[in-house]
Order: C-alpha cells, then sequence, then structure tokens
C-alpha cells in the first residue's frame, strides 16, 4: 500500500510538470512489479487472517471497489496534468473513501429483509 501511495504522489507531480511517459510509468510499474515479486516470493498466508488481510477481504474485495480506486487515480492524474490541484483532492477523496468505507457505521439489515420471519 505504500507503494501505492508513494507512485501516485510522484506520478501526479511528474504529471504536473508535464513528465507524462514518466509519470504513467511511475503510476503503473512499481506496484505491479512489486505485487509480482511479493506474490513470487513471499508467503503471504500468515497475513491472509492478520488483521489488515481480514479488513480488506471483508470490505475491499470487490472488482467495482477495484475499478473505483482505480477511478480515483485517474481523476488525480487528470487533476496533475492540467494543475487542478482541487481535481487532485476528488481523486484523493474517492480512494481514501474506499480504503475506509469499512470504518463507517454499518446499516443493519431488518429480520424481514433477510428473509426471516
Amino acid at each position: 500500500m505504500l507503494t501505492d501511495a508513494v507512485s501516485a504522489f510522484g506520478a501526479v507531480y511528474l504529471l504536473w510538470e508535464h513528465y507524462l511517459i514518466v509519470g504513467v510509468c511511475v503510476a503503473f510499474i512499481p506496484s505491479t512489479v512489486l505485487s509480482m515479486v511479493l506474490i513470487a516470493k513471499v508467503d503471504l498466508e500468515k497475513y491472509k487472517n492478520s488483521a489488515l488481510g481480514v479488513y480488506v477481504r471483508k470490505h475491499m474485495s470487490s472488482k467495482a471497489l477495484d475499478w473505483l480506486r482505480f477511478a480515483g487515480l485517474m481523476i488525480m492524474m487528470v487533476g496533475g496534468w492540467n494543475r487542478w490541484l482541487w481535481l487532485v483532492g476528488v481523486g484523493l477523496s474517492v480512494v481514501l473513501f474506499v480504503w475506509m468505507k469499512g470504518l463507517l457505521p454499518q446499516r443493519s439489515v431488518s429480520k424481514e429483509k433477510q428473509g426471516q420471519p
């Protein structure tokens, strides 16, 4: 996650300076390479049941949320290229919302909606 955050802000800065190719490479290559290395070389089983692993599995493991995080990054990158700090903030807000939505209070589902008498 730290690699994703550093890469995202590095990419936004580079795009702000109009280094398009380098900015896009910084946005995607480091986290892709690190993910491939971790999957291939590290035993991740012990992290699966950690507090973070449980949180990610429960609140962030859907394609829709992956696309929302990606959309937030793209909004940040467009904001960086156009030097619109407010748009960078909007994109960051989208990413942070997706990451932290599991911390929001959950609505309780009534027994009638669950199909129970």
